[in-house]
């Protein structure tokens, strides 16, 4: 089982792979990569949480 210090370093990653994408679509002006990363945006905060909440049943420390 993965430690709460690599799901944090895996939701770190995801953000910086969040931003990325975001800069390259906002550069771009097609309509199609902007929905596709609405879907990606709604699946990450999805993760994100699911991850809070995983670290704060794992060890309640964490939330403080």
């Amino acid at each position: 089982m993965p430690s709460v210090e690599t799901l944090g370093e895996y939701a770190t990653l995801a953000v910086a792979v969040h931003g990325v994408a975001l800069l390259i679509v906002n550069m771009t002006p097609t309509p199609k990569d902007n929905e596709a990363l609405d879907t990606y945006s709604r699946l990450v905060v999805k993760s994100y949480r699911a991850i809070e909440i995983l670290a704060g049943i794992i060890s309640p420390k964490v939330k403080r």
